[in-house]
């Protein structure tokens, strides 16, 4: 009965997420394209006897490979994403060595289609992704449904204990639940799962690979810049304010800016005109700082090599509570030192391991960003410090992709 209401809400809300889709496809022309995946609808002859694979976009994309990788070893995987930004790299990170397609909305016709077409032999959410028809629909057809590199943040634990009488018959259908600590671990126990199929085993977040895609390009960043990576509405403008104030002291500094939407460069573009600054778009990493003040990225994929150039980082997502903050390990390995904001939700154990050894900086307020911009520009032997802080987390950390790959093998097979 409760999964009945639950999927009468979702059918009352779909005129609301088509017209949502509309206006995201206004700034982003492949929101609309494969429209039908979303409704169930999916135009492959074959594809069955698989392990479907679900990681709702860039992010969980990026983090998940490792293990998606070892499964395709010796399997079939349907790879489902729920934006353009993370089905774009999907497909330049597997090219054909999977089939890539958009999630169908999480309405049980939708996802009995799905499942009559796919047949998969497993289903595997990636992070916190609880989908009460997509599991419901496995679990009844004794589909064993994974949480991997599963996160339960303190806000989102007080969120499911006041709806725990319906989470509960939800997340009591998972066969495993991998999560990334102990305190994730605590709060899953907390809302009444069955503490057998739950197991810490990190994060993948901390099992990147060198990319050297780039090294050998003929890139011209010889100047010194500072580089804001994957920010959101609101916080540019703090940025571009923070900037212009260093730019006083530090009077060739530039300023690569690299938003979370690449859709959103123009009018970031437009937001530094009006300002008289001279800035240009670039899509990929062969722009020329001697030309230009600022660089806006309206492209994916290119934050690794920027990381490894930029005299310091601050990560986005984090300055403003509605979005909890975005991958912070990635800098971290990359070796620049790197800044955050106030809020962290997202990454709350993974910061505090950086914290608790002195591998970045953490505002108290947003006002704070200049301060800590011009901290660290000043004294190369603090960014020194930092680096091999965070390089030495990043490197005891490591492992967790075998580990869940491990657990997720065993399981299936």
């Amino acid at each position: 009965m409760r999964l009945f209401f639950y999927n009468c809400i979702v059918l009352i809300l779909l005129p609301i997420l088509i017209t949502r889709l509309i206006f995201k496809n206004l700034q982003d022309k492949d929101y609309l394209k494969n429209f039908t995946n979303r409704l169930g609808f999916y135009k492959i002859k074959s594809y069955q006897n698989t392990i479907w694979f679900h990681a709702v976009s860039l992010g969980e994309v990026i983090s998940s490979q490792k293990i998606i990788k070892k499964l395709l070893k010796d399997n079939k995987v349907i790879l489902s994403v729920s934006t353009p930004t993370g089905l774009r790299e999907a497909k330049r990170i597997y090219g054909q060595n999977l089939l890539v397609v958009y999630a169908p909305w999480d309405f049980s016709i939708f996802v009995k289609s799905f499942l009559n077409k796919f047949r998969p032999k497993a289903l595997i959410l990636f992070e916190t992704e609880i989908w009460p028809s997509m599991i419901h629909a496995c679990w009844k057809n004794n589909i064993p449904v994974i949480l991997s590199n599963a996160r339960l943040s303190e806000s989102s634990y007080k969120k499911y204990e006041f709806i725990s009488v319906f989470i509960n018959s939800t997340l009591n259908k998972l066969s495993l639940i991998l999560v990334q600590s102990h305190e994730h671990a605590s709060r899953f126990k907390a809302l009444g799962i069955n503490s057998d199929i739950i197991f810490k085993v990190g994060s993948t977040k901390f099992d990147l690979e060198s990319d050297n895609e780039f090294e050998t390009s003929d890139i011209n960043l010889c100047h010194d810049f500072i580089l804001a990576a994957s920010t959101h509405k609101g916080e540019d403008e703090l940025i571009i304010s923070s900037y212009l104030k260093l730019k006083e002291e530090f009077k060739d500094l530039k300023l690569v800016l690299v938003p979370r939407h690449p859709e959103r460069a123009n009018t970031i573009k437009g937001m530094l005109e009006r300002k008289n600054m001279d800035s240009e778009i670039s899509s990929d990493i062969k722009f020329n700082l001697n030309k230009h003040d600022v660089v806006v990225i309206n492209a994916t994929g290119l934050l690794n090599i920027l990381y490894k150039r930029a005299k310091v980082s601050f990560i986005g997502g984090s300055l403003f509570s509605k979005y909890g903050g975005h991958n912070i390990i990635e800098p971290a390995f990359n070796k620049s030192p790197f800044i955050v904001g106030p809020h962290m939700k997202n990454f709350e154990d993974v910061l505090s391991l950086f914290l608790k050894k002195d591998a970045c900086i953490q505002l108290k307020s947003p006002l704070q960003l200049y301060d800590a911009f011009k901290k660290l520009l000043n004294n190369d032997e603090l960014r020194t410090h930092m680096i091999d802080n965070a390089i030495r987390v990043v490197s005891e950390n490591k492992g967790s992709s075998n580990q869940q790959y491990k657990y997720i093998k065993h399981l299936i097979n």
